[in-house]
Order: C-alpha cells, then sequence, then structure tokens
C-alpha cells in the first residue's frame, strides 16, 4: 500500500506533543510494509529532525507553519468557521497534493489534526483518514475546569463553539476518522453525527521505554509531562498543595521529583519549596523517573488517552493516579495494575501503603508493564490502521458503504 500521510506537525522520536508521537510511530511501524510520502507543517526547531522522517519515508515534503499577521489570522478562523476551510497552509497543501498525485498513486491519504483535515481539498478522488486524536469540544470543557485567568476562559469559551462548527463541517468529508478514547468518541459523534468514528488508543513504544537499571531514590514521587499545559499543571499544582503535605508529615525526607517539558513560572515556584524538585526540559527523561519509588499522576481534566501513563506502567513504575481523570481509556484495573484514588487524602493514603510495602509496588509495576505490551503496543495500533485503511478505501469505491464484515470496529483489546 502506498500511503500519504499529512501531518499538522512534523512526526519524529523522541519528542513531545500527541500529533509528533503518534504519527512518528504509526510511520516507525507502518513503513516497515508500506509506502510512506510525508507532507508536514514545519515549527519551531523542525528543521532539525527532518533526518528522522527521512528514515522511514519514500520522500518527505514540509510546508512552513507560519500563521501570518493579525488580519490574516482573524480571516484564518473566519473561513474556518464558516466554512470549515481555514486559508493558512490551503493554497500550498492542496498544491503540493495535486501535484504529488500525478506522480505517486497513493491508496489512502491518512492527516493527522483535525485543522489539517479542513485543508484536504475535499474532492480529491482517493481514500481519505482523519486521526483527531481527541475531541475538541471535550477539550475545551475540561481547559474551562482548570485554566485560571479570564482571558483563558473567555478563549476556550469561544473555541468550544468555534469547534463544534468546525467539526461538524469537516469530519464528514472523510471515510473513517478515528479518536484515542471512548468519552472524545461520543463526544465526536453527538457533535459530527454524519461522521465515521473509530477508537484506536494511543500505544506506546516499549522498547524505548524499559525499566532501567539506576539507583532508586528513596521515598521519591516523580510526575513527568509537558509542564506548560493547563491540566498538567493543576496536577502538579494540586499534588503539591494537598497531597505532598499529607505524605509529609509521615515520611518527612520524601521528594516530589517534576521532570518535563517548558515549565511555567508556577512549577518554577514550586521547585523552591522543601522537597520539590524540578528537571526541566531534559534530552531523556527516562533514567529520572525510572531513579523515583512510586509514579504519581494528579491529573483530572484533559481529554483523549494519557500517554504519560502509558510510559510509566511501560518502564514498570509502581504509580498512583485519580480516577478516572488520569486512567481514562486505559484498560485498567485498581489493585491489579495500580492503585487509584479519588480525592487527596485517599491519593496519600495510598502512596503511602505503596511506600511502606515495596512488595506490593512491585506486583503492581510488573502487572502495570505486562499490560501495556500485550495491549498498547504499536504495533497493534498500525494494525488496526491497515484495517482501517481497507474499509476508507472499501467505502469509497463503494459510493459510501462498507461491507457488514469490513464495518466492525478495527480496534481489537
Amino acid at each position: 500500500m502506498r500511503i500519504a500521510f499529512i501531518s499538522e506537525a512534523l512526526p519524529y522520536l523522541p519528542s513531545a506533543g500527541g500529533f509528533r508521537l503518534y504519527g512518528a510511530n504509526l510511520i516507525r511501524i507502518l513503513s516497515q510494509n508500506h509506502a510512506i510520502d510525508l507532507i508536514s507543517f514545519v515549527r519551531d526547531d523542525d528543521q532539525q529532525h527532518l533526518d528522522w522522517p527521512r528514515q522511514y519515508c519514500a520522500s518527505v515534503n514540509t510546508i512552513p507553519g507560519d500563521r501570518g499577521n493579525l488580519s490574516h489570522r482573524i480571516a484564518n478562523v473566519g473561513f474556518a468557521h464558516l466554512w470549515g476551510k481555514p486559508l493558512t497552509g490551503r493554497k500550498q497543501l492542496a498544491t503540493l497534493l495535486r501535484s504529488a498525485m500525478g506522480a505517486r498513486a497513493w491508496d489512502v491519504l491518512h492527516i493527522e489534526g483535525e485543522y489539517t483535515g479542513g485543508l484536504i481539498p475535499p474532492d480529491l478522488p482517493i481514500a481519505k483518514v482523519l486521526s483527531l486524536h481527541d475531541s475538541w469540544t471535550l477539550r475545551c470543557e475540561e481547559m474551562l475546569q482548570c485554566v485560571r485567568s479570564s482571558r483563558e476562559k473567555l478563549y476556550y469559551a469561544f473555541l468550544k463553539q468555534h469547534k463544534r462548527r468546525y467539526e461538524r463541517l469537516v469530519l464528514p468529508r472523510f471515510e473513517k476518522c478515528t479518536v484515542v478514547a471512548g468519552r472524545d468518541l461520543q463526544e465526536v459523534r453527538k457533535t459530527a453525527p454524519r461522521a465515521d468514528i473509530e477508537l484506536i488508543p494511543y500505544g506506546t513504544d516499549t522498547e524505548y521505554f524499559h525499566p532501567l537499571s539506576v539507583q532508586k531514590e528513596p521515598a521519591t514521587l516523580v510526575f513527568h509531562s509537558h509542564l506548560g499545559y493547563a491540566p498538567n499543571i493543576e496536577a502538579a499544582l494540586e499534588f503539591a498543595d494537598e497531597i505532598f503535605p499529607q505524605i509529609r508529615q509521615q515520611i518527612p525526607n520524601a521528594i516530589f521529583h517534576l521532570v518535563g517539558a517548558k515549565p511555567v513560572s508556577e512549577i518554577h515556584e514550586l521547585a523552591r519549596r522543601p522537597g520539590i524538585r524540578l528537571s526541566p526540559d531534559l534530552p531523556d527523561l527516562r533514567a529520572s523517573v525510572c531513579s523515583a519509588s512510586i509514579y504519581v499522576c494528579a491529573i483530572r481534566h484533559g481529554t483523549g488517552l494519557k500517554s504519560k501513563m502509558l510510559e510509566a506502567m511501560a518502564m514498570r513504575m509502581p504509580i498512583v493516579a485519580y480516577h478516572p481523570g488520569s486512567t481514562v481509556g486505559i484498560d485498567c484495573a485498581h489493585g491489579q495494575h495500580l492503585l487509584a484514588a479519588e480525592n487527596p487524602k485517599e491519593f496519600a493514603d495510598h502512596v503511602l501503603n505503596l511506600l511502606r510495602h515495596p512488595e506490593l509496588a512491585e506486583r503492581l509495576a510488573q502487572a502495570a508493564r505486562q499490560l501495556v505490551c500485550e495491549k498498547y503496543s504499536w504495533e497493534s495500533r498500525a494494525t488496526a490502521y491497515e484495517c482501517l485503511y481497507q474499509q476508507a478505501i472499501e467505502k469509497r469505491r463503494n459510493g459510501g458503504r462498507v461491507s457488514a464484515r469490513s464495518s466492525q470496529s478495527t480496534f481489537r483489546e
């Protein structure tokens, strides 16, 4: 199969951000059996990482991700809202797609990101699959629960209404769309009832994320994430303010270690408190995570599946997490793969229990690693997409209809 892979952000590994990670891992696996032509928007320092996709792709083409001046950005939002066709990047991408189609016989277009979905010419004579990751309508609702400034609240209140209309306009143009968690699936089906949506959760690279033989730091609790993203900031603050003091009352030498990219000022302020340590922007965070005693994830809000949880499980870390906020979309069980809490006191009690019973911590960690290896490998996700591509091709060929056998869910636990 020849696949045109169009991405909102350059896929490469290791990297931060869902579109980069999700797309890069799919490309890494799919390229073993299929020819992939990558077209990607590039931003920030993406140009430095072009060698990564060139290892796996038959061709790599890029489009600058410049958003233009204020008037252009306003027009961009207007075109997206009224017609589901943003301006920024639309002409460049359409020209590139039409010229490339003359030279390459693509079987399917795989598009990463709903914004990029609006840029795809609907009249292209080819099956199209749109990977949304999550529901932006639901994401805006969740962000409204955790952002702090009035300006951010106004922004997400507007964006919620805008994205609801945008999804309704754009998603039905594709033979298939995908999301990574059940809540997002329900929300997108409600927002865009004419769209054909499938669930294919995140995977994780269990070869890269594996238990490292590093010295364990006693009574050290770790959390890794993008520390400039509101739900992660909220999780770090709640743990530091409401949970960690309860733990320090019982174990005064306990350490809370924050590991992550682009920490905001509030996170830097936390690191000035006794017992709290910050390791920002590490090129490789695995040793810092693996050296801790317990992984703590106090996330309450956000959409999609928390890939940081899969990574911690793959690194065989004992985990305490909020349920359902941190565990949504992951087929894990309290007492079998981790300990799940619903409030700060219960969270602190679970952490203390694991610190006092290392045999329980090790049993949970081993079970979590086994769960990820069995159910959340990228190989299984790539297989699900291969099936989905065939469904999309058949649906287009048959004028929008898919056989009963093919229309069954592509993803199997």
